[in-house]
């Protein structure tokens, strides 16, 4: 199922929309709009739950509409200008596909992406709420306040996050971007701790960088067997000489580090989504010819195939070929499962079936 995202930043702007000398948007939504809109919720526009969290992360925290069509996105400490143009429920927002508003109030705004021919579940919908705050302390509570820590000592520290990180060198490369940081100091802490190939284990330690980047306060809280606590130390000790110390609002702070180490039988296979893929289509296809019990067989597969339910398709047909050879009491449990997890369709469809 491909899901239509509209992620609202824009590429530079290079050209300029001028606004209607008669709009036919209603005035006062023209006046509602020019305001501060932070992000309150993200669902698909049947409201169902978005299943890919990185499409709602990468939404836009906060929008601001100004006078003379200008507008600002913000996502983090990424701010990008643009113009915007409002004409009856129609929004376009610089080059982006247009939205559709569905409401605009003083004090909410909930739009969605315009694709008439596409089914409700395959269309994110948005939903924003008016604040007073500006970008700078909307920011700061949103994402940086809890993140704070007051130490024993009464010190403010930080927890480790995408905002406030310190700077860690490799190879004479001081790496500056939080992913690399992450990526290269777990990975180093990995790498040394050794742990046995084909066992499972699950380790959890603490640390800390402090104002002059001084590694300190290392400790295994939890430990899936403790003879190996004293090689995860070491491991975390080995990456003392790489840290630099984190800053925020040019003064250096203290970062808390709380990192997990999860390890499992490499002999267990992966998810083959090709193979997945190939098992949904030849379901499809016993669906198709009616072949019901056939198809049951094949969407269970696809099931159990997946590490985490990110394609709710195979219960979706399930349900529906239980439905067809009228075993009511199959379909129903899997339109409650789907339903308890966002998907308002099955809602419905339990509601419509399975509450007689």
């Amino acid at each position: 199922m491909k899901t239509f995202f509209l992620p609202l930043l824009f590429f530079s702007f290079t050209f300029s929309i001028k606004a209607q000398t008669s709009p036919s948007t209603p005035e006062q939504w023209g006046k509602n709009i020019l305001q501060n809109w932070v992000k309150y919720r993200v669902e698909m526009k049947d409201g169902s739950s978005v299943l890919d969290e990185s499409l709602v992360k990468n939404t836009a925290s906060m929008i601001i509409f100004k006078k003379a069509n200008g507008v600002v996105i913000i996502n983090g400490k990424k701010a990008q200008q643009g113009k915007y143009m409002l004409a009856d429920s129609v929004l376009i927002l610089n080059k982006s596909p247009s939205y559709i508003i569905e409401k605009l109030t003083e004090h909410e705004f909930i739009f969605r992406g315009n694709f008439p021919n596409i089914p409700d579940n395959e269309i994110i919908r948005y939903h924003y709420i008016a604040t007073k705050e500006s970008s700078a302390e909307y920011f700061n509570r949103q994402f940086i306040k809890p993140h704070v820590r007051i130490q024993a000592n009464g010190d403010t520290a930080y927890n480790f996050n995408e905002y406030i990180f310190p700077e860690f060198k490799v190879d004479n490369t001081t790496l500056s971007n939080f992913e690399d940081v992450y990526e290269a100091s777990y990975d180093m802490i990995e790498q040394n701790f050794k742990f046995p190939k084909q066992t499972v284990g699950n380790f959890r330690v603490t640390f800390a960088i402090d104002k002059k980047g001084t590694l300190k306060d290392v400790e295994v809280k939890e430990s899936s067997d403790s003879s190996y606590n004293v090689k995860l130390l070491r491991a975390v000790y080995q990456t003392r000489k790489n840290w630099l110390p984190a800053t925020n609002n040019n003064k250096n702070v203290e970062v808390l580090f709380n990192y997990i180490f999860k390890f499992e039988d490499e002999t267990k296979e992966a998810f083959d989504n090709e193979m997945y893929q190939i098992t949904l289509q030849k379901a499809n296809k016993r669906f198709e010819k009616n072949e019901y019990l056939k198809a049951i067989k094949l969407y269970s597969k696809c099931i159990l195939m997946q590490d985490k339910d990110y394609d709710f398709t195979p219960y979706f047909k399930r349900a529906e070929s239980y439905f067809a050879l009228k075993i009511n009491k199959n379909a129903c449990l899997d339109w409650s499962y789907l339903a308890s997890n966002g998907q308002k369709k099955a809602e419905k469809l339990f509601t419509e079936h399975c509450m007689k």
